[in-house]
């Protein structure tokens, strides 16, 4: 398409589905270290119980973050392929309803 605007739909479905898939697999990646995270013990539990737990919560929260961020980009990738979906249903539409038109009898069209 010279000179036009226009949307290349095998390119957003492939972009909107890598989208989706990264987004699950950064999830499930995730899982690994929330397992591990609420773990951290370096054999002490006296002097530096307080730093583990410190520790442990901060982890907890950073892969909560992170968990968060995968849902995001995941849910990305699902609106992007709504979207290429409705653009490409609007276009069909506004042919049909065109096309309709000419074929009508009716008031010129300027």
């Amino acid at each position: 398409m010279y000179g036009e605007l226009g949307i290349e739909y095998s390119g957003v479905d492939r972009a909107a589905s890598r989208l989706t898939e990264h987004g699950d697999e950064f999830v499930t990646a995730l899982q690994y270290l929330r397992e591990r995270a609420g773990a951290a013990s370096w054999g002490d539990d006296g002097l530096f119980g307080a730093f583990v737990a410190a520790y442990n919560r901060c982890a907890l929260t950073a892969v909560e973050a992170y968990a968060h961020l995968g849902g995001t980009v995941g849910g990305t990738g699902d609106a992007l392929a709504v979207a290429r979906r409705r653009v490409s249903d609007a276009e069909g539409d506004a042919g049909r309803q065109i096309a309709q038109a000419h074929d009508e009898p009716g008031a010129a069209w300027a």
